[in-house]
Parts: C-alpha cells; sequence; structure tokens
C-alpha cells in the first residue's frame, strides 16, 4: 500500500432539489391543516421526485454504494464498479509477501486475499468513505454480510492496525488475533509497511 495524503473530509451541500423539497413540504403541511391523508400523499410524491431528479452521489455524500460481489484486488484493496477502496486504518501483507510458520514459508499475502474474498463472497458491500489518497483511492470502511471488513480482517489476523493511518481504532482488535495466534500471527512475519521498504 502506498503512503495515503491525509486530507480532511469534506461534505456536500444539498442540491436545490432538496431545498425546493423542503420548501414544499411545509407549505403542504401550513396550507392543508387537518387534512393529513392529502399532505401525506403530497410529502410521497414530492419526495418520490426529488428521488428521481437528484443523482445518487448527491443524496449519500461520501457513502459508496457497492453491489454484490465487489471484487477483492487483495487483503485491503476493493474494486467497486469504477471505485478503487483502500480499507482504512489497516494494513495487509502484500500479495508477493511471504510469511513463517517454524520451519515454513507461506504466503500470507495471497492467503489474506482469500480470506477477504471469503468473507465478502456474494454479499453486498458498503463502504464509509474516510479520505482520499494521493492515487485517489478512496480510503474507506466497509461492511458486508453484517460485518465490518475492516474490523474482521484484523480481528481475524489478516491484517494489522495502521496506526499511522488513524488505525489505532482496530488496537484491541489486533490484540484479540495475537493472543489468539490467528493468521499471520501464528508464525513471525515483517510488518506490511517494513515489507514494502525491502525488508525481508
Amino acid at each position: 500500500m502506498a503512503r495515503m495524503a491525509r486530507r480532511r473530509k469534506s461534505y456536500r451541500r444539498p442540491g436545490p432539489q432538496v431545498w425546493i423539497a423542503g420548501v414544499l413540504l411545509v407549505v403542504a403541511i401550513f396550507s392543508l391543516g387537518d387534512n393529513i391523508p392529502l399532505a401525506r400523499r403530497i410529502m410521497l410524491e414530492v419526495a418520490e421526485q426529488v428521488l428521481i431528479a437528484t443523482p445518487i452521489g448527491s443524496l449519500l455524500g461520501d457513502r459508496l454504494m457497492g453491489g454484490a460481489g465487489a471484487r477483492v484486488i487483495d487483503g485491503d484493496t476493493l474494486q467497486m464498479g469504477k471505485d478503487r477502496v483502500r480499507l482504512h486504518g489497516i494494513d495487509a501483507p502484500e500479495s508477493r509477501q511471504t510469511c513463517r510458520r517454524g520451519r515454513r514459508i507461506w504466503a500470507c499475502g495471497q492467503e489474506a486475499t482469500r480470506a477477504l474474498e471469503r468473507l465478502i463472497g456474494a454479499s453486498q458491500v458498503t463502504c464509509q468513505k474516510r479520505a482520499t489518497d494521493r492515487y485517489g483511492r478512496s480510503v474507506s470502511e466497509c461492511h458486508a454480510g453484517g460485518q465490518n471488513i475492516n474490523v474482521w480482517m484484523v480481528r481475524h489476523g489478516w491484517a494489522v492496525a495502521y496506526r499511522q493511518y488513524g488505525g489505532a481504532r482496530y488496537a484491541a482488535d489486533e490484540a484479540f488475533a495475537k493472543r489468539r495466534k490467528s493468521g499471520l500471527w501464528a508464525g513471525h512475519f515483517v510488518m506490511p509497511w517494513d515489507w514494502r521498504k525491502g525488508k525481508r
């Protein structure tokens, strides 16, 4: 994983359709008085028109909506449509990285990728964007099948808490995996950020 540039989260202002809808709803409520069924019908019709006229990104802000079967690039990166998503605050071994269990060397990077693939499967994936790195990737916290993907990867030992980039929140999950000797912690490994620097 390349080093990420820190960037403050930006928020989009509601589009004109949202403001117009709000004004119309207020007018409808006050003008119709006790005619609640009619007011309710007008409110639903206005809401429907807003949903049709407003781009989904404007309504969701920084929330990325994935589809079933988001493609796994490696243990901490997903491809969701046209968006490349880097999992926030965690670092998984690189695809070519190997680790050691006793005298045996194993492809821990590939195993981390496969663990993420099994977790997601054909589930719907949703991601909350936290930042954008210097390569234009969304740095996000993601969920699939009722699981927080970021937490799951660290808690099962397939990634570590990347404290330099907000990973302190996963420190307890990392400690849990280490105590249980799960995934990477079953043997010896080089931290992914050190491996990328050439430490083997």
